[in-house]
């Protein structure tokens, strides 16, 4: 008797890709990412030769909710597992409304909403999922399959024949809640009780991980950024992130790392066998341990990876000119720094632990190494006022990234920061559908500033960097007509954004 386990990355949302990983989990514009936790999750079931294991990117392939549904129906899932976005919790969870109508059991996890008892909780008790991972997917979703398959073959035929177990109204079997009682790191609605295990540990050993399961995906077309083309891929060479950040809902974690040669085993896979032009580091500090990053940018290049083009995201204090060189030499093409904002001030207020000679110094090195800078700004940040705005533009103006991303600050209710704002009346929704940090609508105010004068703010910000004719001029590469074409398209969509009101990344 097979076990059928269903993997499932929701549609896109009012026409927007989302990416829905452990330190990402909003709308986007631009890119479309694998499902990154979705694919190790799949690696790891199907080694068990008892399971059929089915990975569908409803997201990436930009499918509908009816062809998911026609999917399910189709392959007749036992359980089906998903993940949802913070902002996109309400449509995502239709996937598994529809699964559980199949008679399937239904999983669900997102980081930010298991960092937040209360709505996860609300969703347990609705009944649109039957279980919640608390804790991290990989340590959890061999445990939590074991006792579900355990349970089918216990009562195959009441399972079978009446539907999903967690229906409302049936008698309950003690035995299958015992089982569920034994996987550590889960959160379930059973019988009329909540429940929670106790924690999960998480994987410490990441190479003990296997390679992430692409191969059941159709292809890797459909994924890129702006800037990296497809076939396009996710890499971690970490997990976690130590730093406290009160804006940021991925942070104070413990961190781990790969061993180098498991990252450079798995690029020569992706190059190999899925032939992939480019990736993304996607840690959320590549850099953290000094030296390690030079050590496989070295083996990048010796085993001619360097031939690919790849992007990653760091913090300005944890770059050097040296570091930066050898990842130009690995085939790095573009950086994404974090800036958040031009003041002093505020920078210490969100506890970023980075000055803003810090930014200056690492904008400077990658200008004179010829490696785009993106930069990442926020608007709205505690202490915000139209001169900390105007601060941050004529910062930015200064250290001239190739790109610069300007936020509004969405303060995720595991953050530090949401407290603040709710304490001091200046969170204007609890609308979490509205929390795309994207949006043109902020959802916070500061004590200064209203949220009209933010969005005014904000639109002036975008015009005044990317309409400046010198760093339109810069842009042109005399050599290169498809960059010049795909460029001039590309920051034209986001002119005609800005002036137009709607969300821009």
């Amino acid at each position: 008797m097979k076990f059928i386990i269903m993997l499932i990355n929701p549609p896109r949302v009012d026409g927007y890709p989302v990416v829905r990983e452990e330190r990402f989990e909003h709308k986007d514009i631009g890119s479309v990412y694998p499902p990154l936790s979705l694919l190790y999750m799949a690696a790891i079931l199907e080694k068990n030769p008892d399971y059929s294991v089915t990975v569908l990117d409803a997201c990436g392939f930009d499918m509908t909710l009816n062809q998911v549904r026609n999917e399910m129906i189709k392959n007749g899932p036992d359980v089906v597992i998903s993940r949802c976005g913070f902002d996109t919790q309400e449509q995502d969870l239709k996937v598994l409304e529809n699964a559980k109508s199949m008679g399937a059991i239904t999983v669900l996890r997102s980081k930010i909403i298991a960092d937040v008892p209360v709505i996860r909780d609300a969703i347990l008790k609705s009944c649109r999922t039957d279980i919640f991972m608390d804790g991290e997917p990989d340590a959890v979703v061999e445990n939590l399959m074991t006792a579900l398959y355990e349970s089918k073959k216990a009562f195959a035929q009441r399972w079978q024949g009446q539907g999903c177990a967690f229906d409302a109204g049936e008698k309950k079997d003690d035995r299958f809640r015992e089982r569920l009682e034994t996987v550590p790191g889960i959160s379930y609605y059973y019988n009329g009780k909540l429940t929670t295990t106790q924690p999960a540990e998480d994987v410490e050993d990441l190479d003990s991980l296997p390679f992430p399961a692409y191969h059941l995906l159709p292809s890797l077309k459909p994924y890129h950024t702006g800037v990296m083309d497809a076939p396009f891929a996710l890499i971690q060479t970490t997990r976690g992130c130590p730093f406290a950040c009160t804006f940021c809902a991925f942070g104070k974690s413990k961190c781990r790392e790969r061993s180098i040669e498991s990252v450079i085993a798995e690029l020569k896979h992706l190059r190999d066998k899925f032939k992939i032009k480019s990736f993304l580091f996607f840690d959320d500090t590549i850099s953290i341990k000094q030296g390690r990053v030079q050590e496989l940018c070295r083996r990048m290049v010796e085993e001619g990876l360097h031939k690919l083009k790849w992007t990653a995201c760091t913090r300005a204090n944890m770059v050097s000119y040296e570091m930066l060189k050898e990842m130009k030499k690995a085939g790095m093409k573009e950086i994404a720094i974090g800036i958040e904002t031009g003041s002093d001030a505020i920078l210490k207020n969100i506890k970023k632990g980075v000055t803003l000679s810090d930014i200056r110094q690492a904008a400077k090195w990658c200008h004179e190494l010829g490696i785009m800078f993106y930069g990442l700004a926020i608007i709205g940040l505690p202490g915000e006022t139209k001169e900390t705005v105007d601060e941050t533009v004529k910062f930015i103006k200064e250290i001239d990234p190739f790109y610069t991303q300007f936020c509004f600050s969405t303060p995720f209710p595991n953050t530090d920061m949401f407290e603040y704002y709710e304490k001091n009346n200046l969170l204007l929704t609890k609308d979490w559908g509205k929390y795309f940090p994207l949006s043109d609508e902020p959802v916070i105010r500061t004590e200064a500033l209203t949220a009209a004068e933010l969005k005014e703010l904000r639109a002036k910000a975008y015009s005044k960097i990317l309409m400046r004719p010198l760093y339109l001029l810069r842009q042109v590469r005399p050599f290169d007509w498809k960059w010049n074409v795909t460029g001039l398209i590309k920051i034209s969509q986001r002119i005609l954004r800005v002036l137009t009101g709607r969300p821009v990344r």
